[in-house]
């Protein structure tokens, strides 16, 4: 895998010390340089980068600055100073590393280890979220209840998985399926839809709300045979009274 890098620094021989070392890593490819801010925006903007090596002074915007005005997500970020007051702020942004001028071969490739490794990381989260779609997959197709609904938006379609559904709201002749920060709307009715649904998994707290139990945090009898569900995702929502027993039972 190729790491394509942007070197920005508004001292010349600096950028051509550190162009000249990164030549030592195959895996690092220098698509640009920039000698100061405003260049390196543009660049990082019609380039995306998967690295920045990025100094801090420069004499236009500093380090810190061209990174405010980046949209993200933003790359990964090696920050490059003679000056180490800059050093914690780095971290603050998450930047992999910070690079104290006059830096050797021996720091700056000890930096780019810390990078790969992190790159890893994500490669690993990425893979562990297809193999939960995998799992989500298989029981689905062993499951005697319904673990995936199919949804038609924009003439494309997509698969919704009911465990990534944190609850289940009426609209009218549709239900909506509340995913983290996504509604979708599946053309339902609410005893339908329970019918289908596992139900030590997913709880009917009201005439208008089904909830998945994994999404919920906190349960808290509020009085008058009322409960409210307090998500994980921060969300709160309120059990109708007539379901009061239903959810005892399910609390036992």
């Amino acid at each position: 895998m190729k790491i394509r890098a942007i070197v920005v620094d508004d001292e010349f021989l600096a950028r051509q010390r550190l162009i000249k070392l990164l030549e030592q890593d195959e895996t690092i490819q220098v698509i640009a340089d920039c000698k100061n801010g405003k260049l390196a925006i543009k660049a990082i903007e019609n380039k995306d980068p998967d690295l920045i090596f990025l100094d801090v002074q420069m004499p236009d915007l500093n380090g810190f600055e061209v990174l405010d005005k980046l949209s993200n997500p933003l790359p990964e970020v090696i920050f490059t100073t003679a000056y180490d007051q800059y050093a914690l702020k780095a971290f603050d942004v998450h930047a992999v590393d910070y690079l104290l001028k006059p830096f050797d071969e021996d720091r700056l490739f000890e930096a780019i280890d810390q990078l790969k490794k992190r790159l890893n990381l994500q490669k690993s989260a990425t893979f562990e979220a297809k193999l939960m779609d995998l799992v989500k997959s298989y029981h689905a197709d062993t499951s005697d209840f319904q673990e995936s609904f199919v949804f038609k938006e924009k003439g494309k379609e997509f698969t919704l998985y009911v465990d990534d559904v944190n609850y289940f709201s009426a609209q009218g002749n549709y239900v909506s399926f509340n995913t983290n920060g996504r509604k979708s709307l599946y053309r339902i009715s609410m005893s339908n839809l329970e019918s289908l649904l596992d139900p030590s998994r997913f709880l009917r707290i009201h005439r208008t709300l089904i909830v998945n139990l994994k999404s919920v945090d906190k349960c808290t009898y509020q009085g008058n045979n009322e409960y409210e569900f307090l998500l994980k995702t921060g969300e709160k929502i309120s059990s109708g009274r007539s379901y009061k027993d239903l959810i005892d039972r399910q609390l036992v």
